[in-house]
């Protein structure tokens, strides 16, 4: 059985594309801090998932991340 495009994001990001794009577009509201601030904050969820045991959660928060940082770079 194949998995759609969206099912594949849902994998990968453990939340739909528009999910992130909503966090981008409110860390640059006044006090969020801006979109660096974001992701460094999704990497220490990610290293609170590893110390639980939790490496699945870890890498999706991992791969937000990194859709992140990527989107800054635009």
């Amino acid at each position: 059985m194949a998995i759609d495009i969206e099912q594949k994001i849902h994998l990968m990001y453990g939340c739909t594309k528009d999910d992130l794009d909503q966090l981008i577009a409110e860390a640059d509201e006044p006090y969020m801090g801006g979109k660096s601030m974001l992701a460094m904050s999704i990497l220490s969820d990610a290293q609170e998932r590893i110390a639980l045991g939790d490496g699945n959660t870890a890498r999706q928060y991992i791969n937000r991340a990194k859709y992140i940082i990527n989107r800054m770079e635009k």
